[in-house]
């Protein structure tokens, strides 16, 4: 098996504060790429001729990068996918999006008063820099970058959902992808909508959100909202693996860094986990390493515990952390909420 997608994190650190973040449990150190570990992946990359797919993103805001612009240069016979927060995308950075990236994920999680209260920023800045971008592709008449705009559901906006996606189409946005929010605080645990049984409310809101978006012609992309059998981890599926700012090699965003979740209102620490860096070794040689492999098989075959639902959870200590689960697997997956599709990542 080999590389097909990349997840690259420029930098883990942000211009915002936003109060469902990461960072709100984090105690660490913040990285940006160096310049000679970023020319190293990249001509390493040039040599993997099965990669078709770039997302530039991770945890921080890509675009606070020194590093950005003559990234999606190098990169740029991959198709090219940008997550950010929005409020960095001028005229000229517009141009080089234009030219050389494919898909841009922006997220807006309501209108202009709850917008601001969740991100701290003004939503009047991200609409006014989606328009620019807007603009620049019509100057050069180019289809992309297509835009999407992602929404994180919780308590707090779920009113919102219909609001943002109107503005979603006004902004010419191609697809509208909802994700639940994952609580790193005790304050967010309970702000989750999704359930481990039947959700008849989430049910019927979701919907009539798919029945609005064929009738404002936006491609939807919606979370699970009840627990199912079924556990399917993208980032195995796509053959990804995820380079941290740092250099280490994670297999996900769940172990890109250490923090603090909430699952179904139970704390957890999830702790980062590298199977290397890349400034000791190559990509391809940690990819291929017989610990990943085997990481991948495990994880392709579920040969991991369901924790959410197990009748021993709570007086378990494997489910306290992510260091090993009671199949003697590692790091442990058996919590993760983007197998259970209650996450989407782009």
């Amino acid at each position: 098996m080999s590389i097909k997608k990349l997840y690259l994190e420029l930098t883990d650190k942000c211009n915002l504060n936003c109060k469902i973040c990461y960072r709100k449990s984090w105690n660490q150190d913040f990285y940006d790429i160096d310049e000679k570990m970023l020319n190293k992946l990249v001509n390493e990359l040039k040599t993997h001729c099965q990669l078709k797919e770039i997302v530039i993103g991770g945890i921080g805001e890509p675009m606070l990068s020194s590093h950005f612009k003559e990234t999606i240069e190098l990169l740029k016979d991959y198709k090219l996918i940008i997550t950010t927060n929005g409020t960095l995308i001028d005229e000229n950075l517009s141009e080089y999006l234009v030219k050389y990236v494919d898909v841009i994920t922006v997220s807006i999680d309501g209108l202009f008063d709850k917008h601001k209260e969740i991100r701290g920023i003004d939503l009047d800045l991200i609409v006014s820099n989606i328009n620019t971008l807007n603009k620049i592709k019509d100057k050069f008449s180019s289809k992309t970058p297509l835009i999407n705009i992602q929404f994180v559901l919780s308590k707090e906006n779920s009113n919102e959902i219909f609001k943002v996606m109107d503005l979603a189409v006004d902004l010419k946005a191609d697809k509208f992808i909802v994700s639940n929010i994952i609580p790193q605080t005790p304050e967010n645990k309970d702000m989750v909508l999704y359930s481990m049984y039947e959700n008849k409310d989430i049910k019927e809101l979701f919907n009539k959100v798919t029945l609005y978006s064929l009738y404002k012609g936006i491609r939807l992309s919606l979370p699970n909202y009840e627990l199912k059998t079924i556990r399917r981890c993208e980032f195995i599926k796509d053959s990804a693996v995820f380079v941290c700012a740092s250099g280490d090699i994670a297999p996900c965003y769940r172990f890109a860094h250490h923090y603090t979740e909430y699952v179904f209102g139970r704390e957890k620490h999830v702790n980062k986990f590298s199977f290397g860096n890349i400034k000791t070794d190559t990509l391809v040689n940690i990819w291929n390493s017989e610990k990943y492999e085997n990481f991948r098989e495990g994880i392709l075959n579920s040969l991991y515990p369901s924790c959410i639902d197990c009748d021993l959870v709570d007086g378990c200590d494997h489910a306290n952390n992510t260091e090993s689960d009671c199949y003697a697997f590692s790091p442990s997956c058996g919590d993760c909420l983007w197998c259970r599709s209650f996450v989407q990542c782009p």
